[in-house]
């Protein structure tokens, strides 16, 4: 069976959460690793590698993988389609400057970027990915060029944080398996914004993770992930918030990035025959062009 299904990102826009509610549905077979990137950047390993990756999922209806990093690609769509034209493509947004700035935390996390200065405006200058990851209107257009609409659901982070039961619903409904599935994971929430002060620790602990699911222990692992002492242990002595280690965004650098994604932003509404964005970023522009008009 063909994967026919994938999650396509954009990077930090709750590509985790939708991961965590389809896993445990019983008519979906999924990638355990949730990244396998193949489309992206194993492309050369072929076909039966990838469907590999999956598994033996001969009793499901829906296969497929979530990767962040296809979105943004040029050469994923066309690639996605040449494996199978039929794809269903899950597309998640979020407010394109809160985007930017988790991304920065992301980084900041990964140890990408590190020293003593770790501002939002000093990620920004180091990585441009951090706006190009964010002009939606953008990369979706590779992807309407290479699919038609009712192959591809865009969802917003926002209203899963809102209503995740009707969009956990919405998303079932378009893969067409059981909408009524009520997932564990539906309410939970993921903290991106943490680093880690024992990196060894953390490690031992996400490869047990890694080698329990490996032998079909997914819930059993949950359950542990879950448990008070590893919740303590994990949180309260080898995790630091880094929104205290990371200022907040500047005022002037928001303004600015408003600036910069307008275009794309109404570019976004028009290829998605929406009236508004469920944004905040969106909602400033409004009132600044509202004022510019006033004058």
């Amino acid at each position: 069976m063909k994967i026919n299904f994938i999650g396509v990102g954009a990077q930090k826009c709750a590509s985790t959460w939708v991961h965590r509610v389809l896993s445990d549905h019983p008519e979906v077979g999924i990638y355990q690793g949730k990244e396998s990137d193949f489309f992206s950047t194993y492309y050369g390993r072929g076909y039966q590698w990838y469907e590999k990756q999956v598994g033996d999922t001969s009793s499901v209806s829906a296969k497929g993988e979530i990767s962040p990093s296809y979105f943004a690609d040029s050469d994923t769509p066309g690639r996605v389609f040449l494996y199978n034209s039929a794809m269903r493509i899950v597309l998640l947004l979020r407010d394109p400057i809160e985007r930017a700035y988790s991304n920065h935390l992301h980084v900041v996390r990964q140890g990408y970027f590190a020293g003593q200065k770790l501002s939002f405006e000093d990620g920004l200058a180091n990585n441009p990915m951090y706006v190009e990851q964010s002009r939606y209107a953008k990369h979706l257009a590779r992807w309407f060029e290479a699919f038609p609409e009712n192959q591809v659901l865009v969802i917003f982070q926002e209203h899963i944080r809102d209503n995740p039961q009707i969009q956990a619903r919405n998303l079932y409904r378009f893969l067409g398996i059981n909408e009524n599935h009520q997932s564990w994971f539906l309410e939970k929430k993921v903290n991106e914004s943490v680093v880690v002060k024992n990196a060894k620790l953390d490690l031992f602990i996400k490869q047990l993770g890694k080698i329990g699911r490996y032998v079909g222990g997914k819930r059993i692992v949950e359950a542990v992930k879950n448990n008070d002492l590893i919740r303590n242990l994990r949180r309260n002595h080898n995790q630091i918030e880094l929104r205290q280690v990371v200022p907040p965004m500047r005022e002037d650098t928001r303004s600015h990035l408003q600036d910069v994604l307008a275009d794309d932003m109404n570019e976004l509404l028009s290829q998605l025959n929406l009236e508004n964005l469920p944004w905040q970023s969106w909602l400033a522009l409004q009132d600044r062009s509202s004022k510019d008009q006033l004058q």
